[in-house]
């Protein structure tokens, strides 16, 4: 949720308690209704109740289970790497697979991958363990320390082979960064970054919010599912509402922005907001702990990496991942920035650069050509 998103929150609030005070509680009681109302379209229109051909469920070490889809590849000729999506901030599995169009997931089946999906802890499907989520801190070292090393054990448990390739988007793809650095390094044949922030330093849109961070409660939730899925309507007919912070709205249609507000928005813990909150008024991408700077270790990354991001990100501006690929030390690395100036279909933002109208037909091929290529390589 950008600064400007959460600064036209704010004033909305801020209206409606004025004009409550103003016109009395008929106003608000309005008010409560039509979102109530929009609410239940929200859910009705666009939940649905997608499946993919296996769900399982990977344990780790400290006790969570991290439900995982499987897409099965499509063809007979399967490729011997499987491939593994992970989503971003505030997103849950849905993220690579709203539906048989717009999924990476099954694009890439297609070709012949099998395609695991992990729901981080707290994160759509994944367990709580009878644990109330309201009361869990969570934080971006448990995804790296734990989550991660679980789905690449259960990964290799099902298909037998010791590697995978690792596909991230947003916090996925800073994901991918740190796992490159450590222990997990060694499991991993390939990294793709689509859209994954690492300089912190070029992400000065956040600070206004930033500087708020440390009053966020140590436990709870940001339930933006909700204010999400009561907007789902709105976005349908005028894709504007959403503004151009998360996505260009250009290059979205109203059908598939409502699914994705609904399906794949996912509520957010305060302890990791906090943790990105750090990291943007630190300048640098750390642990937690303070123990280490997954930014300054970029060096260490010696996996063939692809990252790309769009010109019209508002939210990951190109300048916070554009030079990634000048501080590792892998051999075969690629950047792309997707854009109408460099030849492309459309500027892009942040989440179309997987589910926007044009991502189908000009970003997927460009994910396979590279594994293709990584392949081919050995």
């Amino acid at each position: 949720m950008s600064a400007k998103t959460l600064t036209y929150f704010a004033v909305i609030v801020l209206a409606v308690v004025l004009t409550t005070v103003l016109l009395g509680w008929c106003f608000l009681i309005f008010i409560l209704a039509a979102a109530t109302v929009l609410y239940l379209l929200g859910r009705l229109l666009f939940l649905d109740d997608r499946r993919p051909d296996e769900v399982h469920y990977m344990k780790t070490v400290d006790g969570f289970d991290i439900a995982v889809w499987r897409v099965r590849p499509k063809t007979e000729t399967v490729q011997p790497v499987p491939v593994i999506l992970q989503h971003g901030l505030g997103a849950n599995q849905r993220n690579f697979d709203l539906d048989d169009h717009y999924s990476l997931a099954h694009y890439l089946a297609q070709a012949g991958y099998d395609c695991y999906l992990p729901a981080l802890r707290g994160c759509g499907p994944s367990a709580y363990r009878g644990r109330r989520p309201g009361k869990l801190e969570i934080t971006f070292d448990q995804f790296v320390e734990k989550d991660m090393p679980a789905v690449f054990d259960g990964v290799r448990d099902l298909t037998g082979a010791p590697v995978a390739h690792f596909i991230g988007q947003s916090m996925g793809g800073m994901i991918g960064y740190a796992i490159a650095e450590g222990e997990l390094a060694p499991r991993m044949r390939s990294l793709t970054s689509v859209c994954g922030p690492c300089f912190f330093d070029q992400m000065t849109q956040f600070k206004p919010v930033a500087r708020f961070h440390k009053v966020l409660r140590n436990s709870g939730l940001i339930r933006q599912t909700i204010f999400t899925t009561l907007q789902a309507p709105l976005y349908r007919l005028w894709p504007s509402v959403a503004g151009s912070e998360e996505i260009n709205p250009e290059n979205m249609d109203g059908e598939t922005l409502a699914r994705a507000a609904v399906n794949v928005l996912n509520d957010m813990p305060t302890t990791l907001l906090k943790q990105f909150g750090r990291w943007v008024m630190d300048g640098d991408f750390g642990s937690h702990r303070g123990a280490e700077s997954w930014q300054k270790n970029l060096h260490k990354i010696t996996v063939p990496i692809y990252c790309f991001g769009g010109s019209a990100d508002r939210f990951c501006a190109p300048a916070a991942n554009n030079t990634v690929i000048e501080h590792v030390s892998s051999s075969f690395k690629r950047y792309r920035l997707f854009s109408k100036a460099n030849g492309g279909l459309a500027d892009y933002g942040h989440g179309d650069l997987i589910v926007g109208r044009t991502a189908p037909g000009e970003v997927y091929p460009t994910i396979l050509e590279f594994l293709q290529e990584v392949e081919l390589k050995g």
